[in-house]
């Protein structure tokens, strides 16, 4: 879904999606805040799993171009997807695709939506409660639809006339240069691996061969190490430090 997008800014993830209330009510419980200057929900970097769990959950993407690049086109009874009666708004795979701003408006259909059969009525529902109110008749295409967020709604609720699959090598490659900023990051922020001085024999032991081997080793520099004072070979092997 080209209308949700996931970006990283210092400690934070900024995310841009479509207004429902359903991901605004979870975003809270998560730490989201509304960031007015960016229009966007933050969040704690630390928390970017769960913000993209949440997207999905709520949207059927978090955005990711490799999604986005597999689109569908499909056709829906427009009242199989209306909200309740105190919601005025249709959706489908968490795309708000139509509508009505009051009782006695025109249904307003969503960009990418159109009408294909049947007529919207004009008006719907009360005042404090504009419905859709749409027939049975009324049927919809939605257009360019990540494949994957229609894991949202039931198979036998849409039926798909078409297929795109463009992989959009621009979104790909800023993707990659994304992560691998990220992993730099990471790098820095990680202890630098330790250099430990051990005997030939300690140092068999450890990378699981033999002493005559680590001799072998230590003549060809294959691997690092020096003779001390009494002529013995000296290696120095790196220990990964393990989590507190």
């Amino acid at each position: 879904m080209s209308d949700i997008t996931v970006t990283t800014e210092n400690d934070k993830v900024l995310t841009h999606t479509p207004y429902d209330s359903t991901f605004v009510a979870k975003a809270k419980t998560i730490g989201g805040k509304w960031n007015a200057t960016a229009k966007a929900w933050a969040f704690d970097s630390r928390d970017e799993t769960r913000v993209r769990d949440l997207l999905r959950e709520v949207y059927g993407t978090d955005g990711n171009p490799v999604e986005g690049a597999d689109l569908v086109t499909v056709r829906v009874r427009l009242a199989d997807h209306e909200s309740s009666k105190y919601e005025s708004h249709a959706t489908f795979a968490g795309r708000r695709i139509a509508n009505r701003p009051g009782r006695d408006m025109p249904v307003k259909l969503a960009a990418n939506v159109v009408l294909i059969e049947g007529k919207l009525p004009g008006s719907g529902g009360s005042v404090r409660y504009p419905q859709i109110s749409a027939g049975n008749d009324v049927i919809v295409e939605v257009r360019d639809i990540p494949r994957a967020s229609l894991a949202l709604e039931h198979e036998t609720s849409y039926e798909i006339v078409g297929e795109t699959s463009n992989v959009n090598i621009d979104a790909l490659l800023a993707e990659r240069e994304a992560l691998l900023a990220r992993l730099a990051e990471i790098d820095e922020l990680l202890p630098e691996p330790e250099g430990t001085e051990v005997s030939t024999r300690e140092a068999a032991k450890a990378l699981g061969v033999s002493v005559r081997t680590v001799q072998r080793w230590a003549a060809s520099g294959k691997v690092e190490a020096s003779k001390n004072a009494a002529g013995h070979w000296v290696v120095t092997i790196t220990v990964t430090q393990s989590p507190a």
